[in-house]
């Protein structure tokens, strides 16, 4: 089973994933001292899903339109939205200690995900046909 992260109840689409609780209730004045790592991390995850849609920053109705917010990347044990970089960078969002410990683990590089498990976690996880 897939865990998910930054899957916060305001941003749309969620993907039937669980969410991880109001993205309000995440921010921080500072982030991490490694956050730079952890973005990084996250950059390098694996596509999974990918979208053309824009959409708002919901924290900031001024700010700017936000590329590919249906898109997804992964580990091949966690699974997040490609914006949740943008959240992180900008609102320090906070993430779950155990994922920010797994980042820790794989020494902020991001494995490559066979496509085996990328078609088991789209069919599994995400619930498509394939």
């Amino acid at each position: 089973m897939i865990r998910p992260v930054g899957f916060f109840s305001e941003l749309s689409p969620g993907w039937g994933l669980t969410e991880t609780g109001s993205i309000k209730d995440a921010v921080r004045p500072s982030g991490e001292p490694d956050e730079n790592r952890i973005l990084e991390y996250l950059r390098n995850g694996t596509g999974i899903w990918s979208e053309m849609s824009a959409g708002p920053d919901v924290l900031d109705p001024d700010g700017p339109d936000l590329p590919g917010i249906g898109s997804m990347c992964t580990d091949g044990t966690w699974i997040w939205r490609d914006d949740l970089r943008y959240y992180l960078a900008t609102y320090h969002v906070a993430l779950p200690d155990e994922f920010v410990r797994h980042i820790r683990a794989m020494d902020y590089t991001a494995p490559a995900v066979p496509e085996s498990r990328l078609v088991d976690i789209a069919r599994h996880d995400l619930g498509l046909s394939m």
